[in-house]
């Protein structure tokens, strides 16, 4: 029996599925699969470095500029592309990742009579849009669903939405969570060195945050909670461990609310960002929606106790009271959490190494290997 040919259909090849895409593309088992990856570089650029080390892996990697908002004539060209490309060669699966590649990829799949077809949607527009926007969102994911053979959620509070808002069926969901490879422990001296590169004082309190600094996370509420603490407690510090198009306006924000220059940093596009996180003596999640995010899981995984919005999917992975606190979207209340937290080294290091065993009980990158290709495998639930 020959490898199985997969192909991975992706247009924000940024952030999480990033990520994701490049865990299965590095870990897939080679003897059993041949990986293809159809992709878009139109959102970020820079993702060309990530690309080309991926061909290095031996990994073909197809450009088809599919862009993120709805334009119908570039959206129609894309979907013709994608489809010519599965007439052309026909894989054993088709695997679509978040939103705009899962309509097309689906679409065009279903129209070439690809086999098996699995999406998954990182985080659904159905999470954040309202209204008219929401309505017509919901009725594409619905239409979509009925391309492919299973959708992938990352949670089960995701799955639970596809449900209720009638989406999908649910014996057409597998929930299939994020997951990290686990660092060596924190150590003095990877804290050390960490704070060096960042220039931060070695004892000061620091509370970070690690990914893009975009609308979905929520940096102005990043802002404000910081200007909340540094009234309770002068001394702290607080780093964003990133990049994005709000950035000067987080870091502007912040000193309109008061907060000293220096206090609110962002690091900009930094390689390895993740061995920045030894620096920290907590992660502070500000985000509006999730699928579940990799900042939260390698900031568990380093042992980094965590201060969340609770927003639906969160108490997956933070546990209130045992790797961190969950609260409303509110500066004050994030604010006294991390006040709290900075003010207790013991029961961070407790809430650091619990949240590092979950990670190795559930969320490592092995595991979300294992069954992906178990899917891959075996998953093929007729299509309506």
């Amino acid at each position: 029996m020959g490898k199985m040919s997969v192909l991975l259909i992706a247009e924000a090849m940024t952030g999480g599925i990033l990520e994701h895409v490049r865990q299965i593309v590095t870990h897939l088992n080679r003897d059993l699969f041949d990986v293809t990856l159809l992709c878009s570089d139109r959102r970020d650029p820079s993702c060309q470095e990530e690309l080309e080390e991926l061909r290095v892996l031996g990994t073909p990697v197809i450009l088809e500029p599919m862009v993120r908002s709805i334009r119908p004539w570039r959206d129609f060209c894309s979907e013709q592309s994608i489809y010519h490309n599965l007439l052309v060669r026909r894989y054993d699966v088709v695997h679509t990742h978040g939103s705009k590649a899962g309509i097309l990829g689906r679409l065009a799949a279903h129209r070439a009579g690809s086999s098996r077809v699995i999406h998954t949607g990182h985080t659904f527009p159905i999470q954040w849009a309202r209204g008219m926007r929401g309505r017509f969102y919901r009725a594409l994911e619905r239409r979509a669903s009925f391309w492919c053979d299973t959708v992938v959620a990352l949670t089960q509070a995701q799955r639970s939405m596809l449900i209720e808002q009638q989406v999908c069926p649910s014996e057409k969901i597998v929930v299939l969570p994020n997951a990290v490879a686990l660092p060596e422990a924190l150590s003095p001296e990877r804290r050390r060195l960490a704070r060096e590169e960042l220039e931060l004082p070695p004892d000061a309190p620091v509370a970070a945050m690690l990914g893009r600094i975009v609308q979905q996370k929520d940096p102005l509420l990043f802002a404000q909670a910081a200007a909340a603490a540094l009234r309770l407690r002068p001394d702290l510090y607080f780093v964003w461990i990133g990049e994005g198009p709000m950035r000067r306006r987080m870091l502007r924000h912040a000193l309109l609310l008061g907060v000293p220059e220096g206090r609110l940093r962002a690091t900009g596009q930094r390689d390895g960002a993740t061995s920045l996180l030894p620096a920290a003596d907590l992660l502070m999640m500000t985000t509006r929606f999730e699928g579940m995010p990799y900042a939260v899981l390698e900031a568990m995984a380093a042992g980094l106790p965590v201060v969340a919005v609770d927003v639906p999917g969160m108490a997956e992975v933070v546990q209130h009271g045992v790797t961190g606190s969950l609260v409303a979207a509110d500066p004050g209340l994030l604010a006294m959490q991390v006040v709290a937290l900075a003010g207790d080294e013991l029961l961070r290091r407790k809430f650091g190494e619990a949240g590092r065993n979950v990670v190795k009980q559930r969320f490592l990158v092995q595991d979300f290997i294992r069954n992906l290709q178990d899917l891959y495998l075996t998953r093929s639930a007729l299509r309506g």
